[in-house]
């Protein structure tokens, strides 16, 4: 048997590593996903669907963007959300925290508390769901109630307006900027399905689903208007 040298060892471990991509050369899946703060149905998305990514190693193969601003429109240049003023101060507290806090691992805690409080109260609860452990509220209240939120917020309605095809409901996912559509509930398994590197091990227990599922009762609609503009 031929004695492997020092040298050899070093050419084959080299082939080795030339032959395995690296994950860090691999392109992250983008999901995008268009909300609004009080849509029940976006709740049970963030809380069911997009929380998991964090403990299932998906969230390490996705870049993640939540844009809140869903079903609202812009009329006569005031701001008018589908669920009403609450919703239109939440939408704009969650742009807050995004822009604040760029990290997804700050920002969507944030927001998975905030869609977990009572939809009733929670305009007024929301404070709460800021840890003074690691995040600043003061920022944040600041943020708010200042033109920079509008401003955010703005933007936030010009991108959602942009969508191709035009989004007909919240939640309103893509992934790689392909609308998923009814089928939004999978955005696990599309994801798993984009993704071109070693995939995560919850991605053999997820299969793909060709069939649409029934969108009655989990989405809220978007109401039409000819009055709304950018």
């Amino acid at each position: 048997m031929e004695k492997l040298t020092p040298s050899r060892c070093a050419f084959l471990l080299l082939l080795v590593f030339i032959a395995v991509p690296s994950a860090q050369g691999v392109e992250k899946v983008k999901v995008e996903l268009y909300s609004e703060a009080l849509c029940p149905y976006c709740a049970q998305f963030i809380v069911n669907y997009l929380n998991p990514f964090f403990n299932n190693g998906l969230i390490d193969i996705v870049e993640l963007r939540i844009i809140p601003y869903g079903n609202a429109r812009i009329i006569d240049g005031s701001l008018v959300c589908q669920h009403g003023p609450d919703e239109c101060a939440l939408n704009i507290i969650q742009t807050c925290a995004i822009r604040l806090w760029p990290k997804v691992t700050d920002w969507f805690p944030f927001i998975y508390c905030l869609e977990t409080l009572d939809r009733s109260t929670a305009a007024k609860n929301w404070k709460s769901c800021v840890h003074p452990s690691h995040l600043d509220l003061d920022p944040l209240i600041e943020c708010s109630a200042s033109p920079l939120g509008a401003k955010l917020e703005m933007e936030c309605a010009a991108e959602t307006d942009r969508l191709q095809p035009p989004h007909k409901y919240v939640p309103w996912v893509l992934v790689n900027g392909e609308p998923l559509l009814e089928n939004y509930e999978d955005v696990a398994a599309y994801v798993c399905k984009a993704y071109q590197g070693n995939k995560p091990a919850v991605c053999s227990r997820l299969e793909y689903e060709h069939t649409k599922h029934p969108q009655q009762d989990r989405v809220c609609a978007k109401e039409e208007s000819s009055s709304a503009s950018y």
